[in-house]
């Protein structure tokens, strides 16, 4: 054996042998980017047309606008941007397909926090670290354990199609996920230390991200009109003043208000934290509780020696304060629970004599609430562990114990929701009556006197009708749950008392006695509050972290707040709902719950990036406020401005300064112009713009925007536009894996969107997009299938090259078969066969399909159907018309339709057949959808088609079964010798013209016993009648019977007519050549058993198990 040695430059060949189909299919892209790019193919505009209405320009020249929210430039664009932003792409290709002016503009979002935070990041450690950012020993040390615990990803070379990136570690440089400074997150993306250094200044994020950016949407080959595209905040003169005008008119409108108002806040940075301001917790919200004040009565001994031990508390009313969400039940309080392994402190409150112990966290929230001397200020006068509380004697406010209750252990209060001190209710929550009850059973476990429990029992407070007076107890007894560890039961147990409280609960007890839960919830807050037995009270749902790095809390604070919610407003959102096309039921329904419970949102900050406050420039708008109608925006701003910052006037000549309110009023509203305004006719432009491209046709998304953004675009609309300029439609995605993981940095489960398209190129990474998922559940990019895209565009091209060789021989000879390589025509002139017109329904029915798909922007089916389908589809015609050839016209036809199937999904690769090899001299991104389709598929043809599909394989498995049954030893097949399919072997097809009249008999009795109004059988009528004709002696009879019951409830009452569409005969004729060249049969025999006499008993029994449409099958050797 000869060992062949492989040096390291034969190494490197091979490598570049296994990347040379991706290669050179990048190629054909950059070839066509770069022709786009210079005959600005995706520059659309409005057509100039004076003389015509707005409904009259869009009926004679249809348009189409679609959107994603613009993606913020504090990094470069990763995947799963480049997977909303193929919903849209995908969706330009097909509008354009139509006929239609479709627009894709794309804008970048610089407002708010993150870069401001990430800025001033570099600015301190350059302050640290120097400029060349040189660790200390120690730090350095601890981010190299810290990058050890993350896949190291760069890039080393040129990673082999499908592999993983590898790199080579870099001490105290990990990706973005194991780096501690940000300095070393932009490292790993090899940026410069000289360059870093840059990014201390907010202005660099702003001119060094968007350009990568538009570069990455272009190696993706986006149709993306870029001469609309700007950036965010006062940097762009323009946009600043579009942002501006669009909070005056909603505070003129009264949709924007100031007051005192619960918001996340982070202290740190001393202003809201709104959503896109935060690091982690978006779409946490403020929690209002109550804020029960229980006062102490009688410490335990443990903790009077606590207490007595801090002088600070001398002289002060000391409180327990209990969160709760059911003021309404304070009634029937038995005790309170605190957990023994917190700990708690003391902390004054707003009141000089009044000291509240609660965990830190929640005093910290408490401080920003006017809850504490000082707004902000924590005044903490000592601790106390929750043990020594246990067994004091606290003071319920509107319990029946008007004597006190006392303070009990419970396994499971948390410090990290509420005040750490919950007040019990037992007779209306099950966790508190399945902790009493424990308490009660085993004191001693859990270390208290019997006394503190023995005679505290549930007290009725509401009543309900499905659990009467007493819902916690009747609940646990129902769900069998034993203890307080009962985790999962006192779960369900708990949503289900307190859904059929609030909704159907009256109240049994109290001022309020007799009125619905509902009704009194509030009032009994507000006596409580107005009393001062009580607090109101907030926290953030969930843990919220700023970008500035610290927890956020809730704050109460005079504020400027959008007035989402308000009813009248809500109302006509819902109509703006109701209205748009939604793609699906569930997205319609997350919106009607978002709109049934968003509410007041605060939308300015002290600082940070965006445009200032109209009334009070001290103020800038917050970052989801002033992304709201934005799309309105690219209508017109090509025509304003040629440069993402607004420092290029547009071709009108259009100033920002020209673009005061009147002059948004007029572009955006209608409204009249002041006489004699400067720039008019220019004015006048935008105008006609505006309404050309407006309202938006659809606006797509992943399905996190649906909690604030999305929902805000709705309220804006309605807000600002009139009812025919509200948004159309809404497309929702989910979240995008990478090889059914989460991306993750950290994790080195990710990829940016250059990276992929460096990695499989733009075509093979979009189609691998496209079938990663459409519905809102996450979708799934799957790197193996991008790498065998790579494979199947390029065998394709290669395959269409020989049949476009083949085409051109055959109209230079048409009366003549052709034969190049794997491609083989009958002649031109030749009329089609059974085969041949079986195909060509087959093609109508999956372009049909495909379109389908297309419209509904399901693009997974629409590549199934119009590209592995339909691949699968010619491969099955060029297989079964080998013998005599596929006809010229339908494999034109074909390959004609293949290319306008993929051209929304791989445009490069369409564009180069389509020009290239197809010879078009205009692009293919102007084609159309083909017209000569009809309105349906032609099922009788149809039919045929999966008959032979069907055949085909019966005849497969009777050979393999003959096969299997030859080996056996004694079988009477086995003494004919083995069966080898590959050997010579005759076919015999036995073809029925009626059913059996048992069959007709059952059919009969099943159509007189179906209700058509129904659709609906009479089961025991059936059976009933069946017996009456002697039926049920037939064993096949009933099984019969199910089978035509289950096809007429998928088919309806066509389904009883089973008589076949097609002539059988004729269509197995068809089939011949096949079976006896392709599958081997030297002699095929088909038999007519209308007209065949009288058969031998083998060939007897074969034929009596065929019936239309199902003919009997004997295979055999020769």
């Amino acid at each position: 054996m000869t060992l062949t040695t492989i040096t390291p430059a034969d190494s490197a060949n091979v490598e570049v042998k296994k990347t040379v189909k991706r290669d050179e299919l990048m190629e054909i892209e950059k070839h066509w980017q770069a022709d786009w790019k210079e005959s600005r193919l995706f520059e659309v505009d409005m057509p100039e047309s004076d003389d015509l209405t707005t409904d009259e320009l869009h009926a004679k020249y249809p348009k189409w606008m679609g959107t994603i929210p613009y993606p913020y430039m504090n990094g470069p664009l990763h995947l799963g941007h480049g997977f909303s932003i193929s919903k849209i792409e995908f969706a330009t290709g097909w509008e354009r397909l139509k006929g239609k002016r479709a627009l894709f503009p794309f804008g970048f979002h610089v407002t708010g926090m993150p870069i401001k935070a990430s800025a001033d990041k570099i600015a301190n450690e350059l302050a640290m670290f120097g400029p060349n950012f040189e660790l200390p020993q120690e730090i350095e040390d601890d981010c190299e354990a810290l990058s050890e615990k993350v896949e190291d990803m760069s890039v080393d070379v040129t990673p082999k199609a499908g592999a993983n990136f590898k790199s080579k570690k870099t001490k105290a440089v990990a990706k973005s996920g194991g780096a501690k400074y940000q300095f070393q997150i932009l490292q790993a993306q090899g940026i410069s230390n000289e360059e870093i250094a840059k990014f201390a200044d907010t202005q660099h994020w702003l001119e060094y991200y968007p350009p990568i950016a538009m570069a990455d949407i272009n190696a993706l080959g986006c149709k993306v009109d870029w001469r609309r595209a700007f950036l965010t905040t006062d940097h762009n003169p323009y946009y600043d003043s579009f942002a501006r005008w669009q909070f005056q008119r909603l505070l003129d409108n009264k949709k924007i208000k100031f007051g005192k108002r619960y918001t996340i806040w982070s202290a740190k940075d001393a202003q809201p934290c709104m959503d896109h301001d935060r690091q982690s917790g978006e779409g946490v919200n403020p929690q209002e509780y109550t804020g029960i004040k229980l006062e102490i009565l009688e410490w335990s001994e443990h903790g009077s020696q606590t207490a007595s031990a801090i002088p600070e508390l001398a002289g002060k009313r000391i409180f327990l304060v209990a969160a709760t969400l059911r003021p309404e039940t304070m009634y029937g309080q038995t005790n309170c629970f605190v957990g023994t392994k917190l700990e708690y402190g003391f902390y004054l409150s707003n009141k000089a004599d009044e000291v509240f112990v609660v965990s830190e966290r929640a005093a910290r929230n408490m401080a920003f609430q006017e809850l504490s001397p000082e707004n902000g200020k924590v005044v903490k006068l000592g601790t106390i562990s929750g043990q020594a509380i246990i067994g004091s004697k606290v003071n319920a406010p509107l319990s029946e114990y008007k004597g006190g209750v006392y303070v009990l252990p419970m396994e499971n209060v948390l410090a990290t929701k509420g005040t750490g001190v919950v007040t019990s209710v037992p007779s209306d929550s099950p966790d508190d009556y399945a902790a009493l009850r424990d308490l009660k059973k085993k004191p001693e476990y859990y270390g208290i006197d019997p006394k503190w429990v023995e005679d505290f029992n549930p007290i009725a407070v509401l009543s309900t009708e499905a659990y009467g007076e007493m819902s916690a107890p009747t609940l646990c007894e129902k769900l069998k749950i034993n203890s307080q560890k009962d985790r999962v039961q006192l779960a369900e147990a708990k949503e289900a008392a307190y859904k059929e409280g609030f909704y159907s609960g009256t109240m049994s007890i109290g001022d309020f006695k007799g009125l619905a839960v509902q009704v009194a919830k509030q009032m009994v807050r507000a006596q409580l509050i107005e009393s001062g037995d009580a607090v109101g009270y907030a926290e953030p749902e969930g843990l919220v972290m700023s970008r500035s790095g610290d927890e956020c809390v809730v704050a109460k604070c005079d504020q400027w707040y959008i007035d989402y919610g308000e009813e009248s407003w809500k109302a006509l959102t819902k109509k703006c709902l109701a209205q748009m096309n939604t793609y699906g039921d569930d997205t319609r329904a997350q919106f009607e719950a978002k709109l049934d419970w968003l509410n007041e949102w605060a939308c300015v900050r002290s600082f940070g990036l965006g445009s200032k406050v109209p009334w009070d420039e001290s103020f800038v708008i917050e970052s989801l406020s002033d992304s709201t109608i934005y799309m309105s925006y690219y209508t017109i701003s090509h025509l304003l401005h040629r440069s993402l910052d607004g420092s290029e006037i547009g071709p009108l000549g259009v100033t920002a300064d020209d673009m005061d309110y009147s002059a948004w009023d007029y572009v955006l509203l209608g409204k009249d112009l002041p006489s004699g305004h400067s720039k008019a006719a220019e004015l006048a432009e935008l105008r006609r713009s505006y309404l050309y491209w407006y309202p938006l046709d659809n606006r797509s998304s992943a399905k996190d925007l649906v909690q604030n953004h999305l929902t805000f675009f709705m309220y804006n609309h309605t807000a600002l536009f009139p009812e025919r300029e509200w948004p159309r439609s809404v497309r929702i995605n989910g979240h995008l894996l990478l090889n059914s993981e989460k991306m993750s940095k950290s994790t080195g489960n990710s990829l940016s969107l250059r990276e992929a398209c460096d990695r499989y190129g733009a075509d093979a990474t979009r189609l691998a997009l496209a079938v990663a998922g459409d519905s809102m559940e996450d979708a799934n990019f799957e790197e193996p299938i991008a790498n065998a895209e790579i494979l199947r565009l390029h065998t394709l091209k290669e395959w269409v090259t020989d049949a476009l060789e083949a085409l051109a021989a055959s109209e230079k000879t048409p009366s003549e078969e052709t034969r190049i390589n794997s491609v083989a025509l009958c002649p031109a002139s030749a009329p089609y066969t059974t085969l041949d017109r079986v195909f060509n329904a087959k093609l109508d029915m999956y372009t049909l399909a495909t379109g389908a798909a297309y419209e509904v922007m399901m693009y997974r089916e629409a590549i199934i159907n119009g590209l592995y389908e339909f691949l699968a589809l010619r491969d099955w015609y060029r297989e079964t018309s080998a013998a005599t050839g596929m006809h010229p016209t339908l494999l034109r036809k074909w390959i004609s339709r293949q290319v306008i199937h993929l051209c929304p999904v791989a445009p490069h690769w369409c564009e180069h057949v389509w020009r290239t090899l197809m010879g078009n001299t205009t692009s293919i991104l102007n084609a159309r959808w083909p017209t000569d389709l009809p309105a349906d598929a032609d099922h009788a043809l149809l039919s045929a088609g999966e008959y032979m599909m069907k055949l085909v394989k019966s005849v497969r498995d009777a050979e393999a079964s003959l096969q299997r049954r030859s080996k056996k030893k004694g079988s009477k097949d086995a003494q004919a010798g083995e069966f080898n399919p590959s050997e010579p072997k005759t076919l015999d097809i036995f073809v029925a013209s009626s059913f059996p009249q048992w069959q007709e008999d059952v059919i009969s009795v099943l159509k007189e016993c179906f209700d058509a109004a129904t659709s609906t059988f009479d089961d025991k009528a059936i059976q009933a009648a069946l017996g009456q004709r002697g039926l049920l002696k037939n064993k096949k009879a009933m099984p019969f019977a199910q089978v035509t019951k289950k096809r007429v409830s998928l088919l309806g009452p066509a389904a009883f007519d089973r008589a076949l569409t097609f002539a059988e005969i004729d269509v197995l004729s068809a089939l011949l050549p096949y079976m006896s060249n392709n599958m081997g049969y030297s002699r095929v025999n088909i038999v007519d058993l209308g007209s065949a006499g009288e058969l031998g008993s083998a060939l007897a029994t074969v034929a009596e198990s065929a019936v239309p449409g199902e003919p009997g099958i004997l295979v055999a050797k020769a």
